[in-house]
Parts: C-alpha cells; structure tokens; sequence
C-alpha cells in the first residue's frame, strides 16, 4: 500500500506529529508539505495533517483535501482539548472537504500555542473557545500522544499491532 503524508504547519507542531505518523508507518510511503504535496492521486491513502484557524482546518489544506478522491486519514494539532466541541467541528469541517474521498480514520490532539498567539487572542472579544484550554497543550503533541495516534493508525488498517511506535518490528 502505498501512502502519503502530507500536512499543514503553522507552529510545528502539526509537522511534529506528521513526522511521527511517517515514522510509525509501513515503507512505501512519502511525506511533504501540503505546499510541495505531490498529486494524491497516486496513492492508496492520503494521510492530511493540519491546524486550526478560526474553528476548521487552515486554508491551504483545505484546498489539498478537496483535491484527494481515494482513502484519507485525517490528523490535526490545535490549541483546544482534544475531543472538545471545537475540535471536533474542525474535523468535521475537514471531512466535509474531501468530497469524494473516503475517511479511514481521524486523530487529533493539542499542539503547543505560541505565547504571541495566545496574547493576541487574549485580546479579542469575545475570546477564541480553544484559549481557556491552550494552557493544558503545553509539551504537546509528546510521546502519549504518539501512543494514541499509534492504535488509531491500527484502527484504521494503516500499521498492525506488532509494529511499535518507532515502526521497528516486535520480537
């Protein structure tokens, strides 16, 4: 199977967790920038990473979304606690985006926010919904979060149970 991992970052931490989810797949697979992403549609599945502005995902992967048709994996740091309403409905919004495509799986959790973006959206009125929680994403995406998009890759048939999370093979 031959995959793609292309992603979106404005922090790094969407590329921080790009990175893993190459490591922890199966060879024959690709990664690059949604800026230097190679067409999708040469590939079985299309792993797209993004961050979030303004509650869904940035405007450049949403336009690489649109371009995907086959099996997608959708993955996404953001300042919000994972699972919340606001993540969710960025996820949402992705999945809305790949028109035709078929979504195999979704993972997101909380990437660290710059002091500067949290000043700024300290600032606004009303405040942002993810700010109360950006505090907690400190350190993240971190090795537990790594761990959990690890079984959600198994969940969706891109990596087995026997491969550990640095994608070397269990005795």
């Amino acid at each position: 199977m031959k995959t793609l991992v292309v992603y979106s970052s404005q922090g790094g931490n969407t590329q921080k967790l790009a990175e893993e989810i190459f490591k922890q797949l199966p060879e024959d697979k690709d990664v690059a920038a949604v800026a230097n992403g190679p067409n999708p549609s040469g590939y079985d599945v299309v792993c797209v990473g993004f961050w979030l502005k303004a509650g869904q995902p940035d405007p450049a992967a949403q336009e690489y979304l649109k371009k995907c048709s086959g099996k997608v994996f959708l993955f996404a740091t953001h300042g919000a606690a994972a699972g919340s309403d606001h993540a969710t409905m960025a996820m949402n919004k992705a999945e809305e985006c790949t028109n035709s495509a078929t979504v195999i799986g979704r993972f997101s959790c909380q990437g660290e926010v710059a002091a500067k973006v949290i000043e700024t959206a300290s600032n606004k009125d009303p405040q942002p919904p993810w700010l109360a929680d950006a505090p907690a994403a400190k350190g993240h995406p971190n090795g537990n979060d790594f761990m959990d998009v690890s079984e959600v890759l198994i969940e969706a048939g891109l990596k087995t149970k026997a491969e550990r999370s640095s994608g070397t093979m269990v005795s």
